[in-house]
């Protein structure tokens, strides 16, 4: 599906359209930028000041859209997260045939090992380096002189789904990974496209092995991450940024320039201030762990 009128895509998803039923809608899109030929999700209040100045339609329910001055034109719905699901699987399919009629661009001396694919619509830049095994999705980039080490997966689906019920709606992604030159990403990496817009790895990044960069994770130029670290959705990293083994972050927070994150620290809010940063206590008796926990609880 490439355009859907307002009112049709309500009907598809279960929702009510408000405003100029026959609007056609071209694409869906994120909130912050959503355009006038879009259309975006609103699920919390919270969000509204984000909401670009002229988005072509909104999905939400019936109390935010009250708020909301910038479009007369709504889909109300009692989940905007599970319709936002469901609209996503509807333009998934054009998604697909763009990125299998447009062709992949190789530059100058690529070399590519055995077993390595390359779908459709992808850029790879001059010099990069794709070992064995490894797997290129549509709508993917890769700077000037980067390497990418066997079994890794670039531009995969993210992990989304909208509860239904006792059932998972899927959430299609749509978007794309966008990696920067001189770029090392170790063996058995992930690293997932973006729902709406891109994931992005800056320049000289260097990722160890057995590494998850989730959907829509901004990772700055120079940062480097040690094996089986895992970034969360949407999580924005500064530059110069060192991670250990085994860091892991929960979603949608920033971390600024120059931080240091030492080995199995779980990073649960945003690092506002550079700085060496852990949250791990040192092995001991197990009793002993249990006495000391019992002191943090008083």
């Amino acid at each position: 599906m490439e355009s859907i009128s307002l009112d049709k895509l309500a009907e598809l998803i279960d929702g009510k359209s408000l405003g100029a039923k026959d609007f056609i809608i071209n694409s869906i899109q994120d909130s912050a930028s959503c355009s006038d030929s879009g259309i975006c999700y609103i699920k919390d209040r919270k969000y509204l000041s984000k909401l670009s100045s002229n988005p072509g339609a909104v999905i939400t329910t019936k109390d935010i859209c009250k708020d909301v001055s910038q479009t007369n034109n709504f889909i109300l719905v009692d989940d905007p997260y599970l319709a936002y699901a469901k609209t996503s699987q509807l333009f998934f399919e054009s998604y697909k045939n763009k990125n299998k009629t447009i062709k992949s661009i190789l530059g100058k001396n690529v070399q590519i090992g055995e077993n390595t694919f390359i779908n459709g619509n992808c850029v790879i830049g001059n010099n990069v380096v794709l070992h064995d095994n490894v797997s290129i999705y549509s709508g993917t980039k890769i700077g000037d002189n980067s390497i990418v080490h066997s079994g890794s997966v670039i531009g995969s689906d993210g992990f989304g789904f909208a509860p239904d019920g006792e059932n998972w709606e899927k959430i299609a992604h749509l978007g794309g990974v966008e990696i920067g030159s001189n770029v090392e990403i170790g063996a058995n990496s992930v690293i997932d496209r973006g729902a709406l817009g891109n994931t992005i790895i800056g320049n000289g990044v260097k990722m160890d092995n057995h590494i998850h960069i989730a959907h829509n994770v901004c990772i700055g130029d120079n940062t480097v991450m040690a094996g089986m670290v895992g970034i969360a959705g949407s999580v924005r990293i500064g530059k110069n940024c060192k991670f250990g083994g085994q860091v892991g972050t929960v979603d949608h927070i920033e971390i600024v320039d120059n931080v240091t994150v030492l080995a199995k620290t779980l990073v649960t809010k945003s690092l506002t201030e550079p700085g060496s940063y852990s949250g791990v206590m040192p092995i001991q008796k197990h009793k002993d762990s249990l006495k000391f926990a019992a002191k943090l609880k008083k």
